[in-house]
């Protein structure tokens, strides 16, 4: 008999489109995980209507840069502490795609 209840394994998938001009500087907020520490694989897609190059961050400043993919090109990364994604272009061009995410984290009940 167990006095504490087990931990929960909760999978999380989500796929967020994106279409910006936005720089680093400026970086648009895609995704966000508030509750405990996930990790699992992100999935950056940029369309090949796109202008420029799309990179994914995870900070708001697009300093830490997780992911680039050309137009008409995906790439894809595993992260191990994923609360928050940043997406922004390269030059300040339009870039237009997907950002997908399938994750997992612990939860007690």
């Amino acid at each position: 008999m167990s006095c504490c209840p087990e931990p929960q394994l909760v999978q999380l998938s989500t796929c967020n489109t994106y279409n910006t001009e936005a720089v680093a500087a400026d970086a648009v907020q895609i995704f966000e995980h508030a509750t405990g520490t996930a990790s699992g694989y992100v999935t950056l897609t940029n369309f090949n209507a796109s202008a420029d190059t799309a990179n994914i961050s995870t900070d708001a400043a697009g300093t830490e840069v997780i992911a680039t993919a050309a137009p008409d090109n995906s790439y894809t990364v595993f992260v191990p502490n994923l609360e928050s994604l940043y997406v922004f272009s390269t030059g300040g061009s339009i870039v237009i795609g997907q950002v997908s995410v399938n994750a997992s984290y612990t939860v007690r009940p």
